[in-house]
């Protein structure tokens, strides 16, 4: 039988049969876990995405099974990565066990500005975690980085599930944190860095504003209207819209609704050039401030 550990991320107890040295062990033996990932056959063939389970298959040599929100098998080769199987398990996969118990997990990296949450959105290599280190160099608690489950509370406010405190950069956005960041070590084609400033994660924040990101000569924020909003949100996110059966594509669309119908959400440009992240911050910052 495969030995299993206790770890927490994301708010949960996840009990898993493989290592995952990024996030804290748990020290609690006799725990229910909320989430448990073990070995397991994942049924070949296309199978629609239903509100309650959804398999994935991956050209790293791993396939997965996640269920009812708390169970994921995973279907390994024995010559897959480690390491791009755990970046999965910690970021795609967590995103559908999200979906699954009822958030809607946007691809995102969140910081915390004035005790709320700014999310900032876009497909990979938009400059999401480059953004979040930032804010970090400028003294804000980076509270996720590219899975960020958001959904509305009883009291209507949008929360976020914040995860961890640490980025994954490229060769050329690492010397963002060459003074205020810990390294640890290389995943996927990333720099991994440690962010915490003493919090471990899985705190649950109110969100200000979640902004889309897009490259341009200038910095400028606009607002988008509740439509495009809707849009934007179904955009980036961690959901496979071709794939889902009807039930679950349309409580994924409301939830989107009910986002956009809670949050201002503003499209953000920036430059390229690292240079200009300090003022990109201030810029932010400033923003923010006239949404309180």
């Amino acid at each position: 039988m495969t030995e299993s550990r206790c770890y927490r991320a994301f708010g949960l107890l996840i009990r898993s049969e493989f290592d995952l040295p990024e996030i804290p062990l748990a020290d609690i033996k006799d725990a229910e876990p909320d989430v448990v990932v073990r070995r397991g056959s994942v049924p070949q063939g296309s199978r629609k995405i239903t509100l309650n389970e959804e398999s994935v298959v991956h050209n790293l040599g791993a396939a997965f099974m996640i269920r009812n929100g708390c169970e994921v098998l995973v279907d390994v080769r024995p010559d897959a990565d480690p390491t791009a199987l755990r970046v999965l398990l910690l970021g795609r996969v967590m995103a559908f066990i999200f979906r699954q118990r009822g958030w809607l997990p946007l691809h995102a990296s969140g910081v915390v500005v004035n005790n709320a949450c700014a999310l900032f959105l876009g497909y990979p290599r938009a400059g999401k975690s480059t953004t979040a280190a930032a804010f970090h160099r400028q003294g804000h608690l980076v509270v996720t980085d590219d899975v960020a489950p958001v959904r509305i509370a009883d009291n209507g406010d949008c929360i976020l599930q914040s995860a961890w405190s640490f980025v994954r950069l490229r060769a050329d956005a690492a010397s963002i944190l060459e003074e205020s960041g810990l390294p640890g070590g290389f995943q996927a084609g990333k720099h991994r860095y440690d962010l915490r400033r003493g919090s471990a994660g899985g705190d649950v924040y109110p969100v200000r504003c979640a902004y889309t990101i897009e490259f341009a000569d200038q910095i400028s924020v606009e607002p988008v209207d509740t439509m495009r909003a809707i849009l934007l949100l179904s955009r980036y996110c961690f959901v496979r819209h071709h794939a889902m059966a009807r039930d679950a594509l349309q409580i994924h669309l409301r939830d989107c609704a009910a986002v956009a119908a809670r949050i201002p959400v503003r499209k953000l440009t920036r430059p390229r050039a690292l240079g200009n992240l300090p003022e990109l911050v201030r810029f932010v910052e400033k923003d923010l401030a006239g949404l309180s």
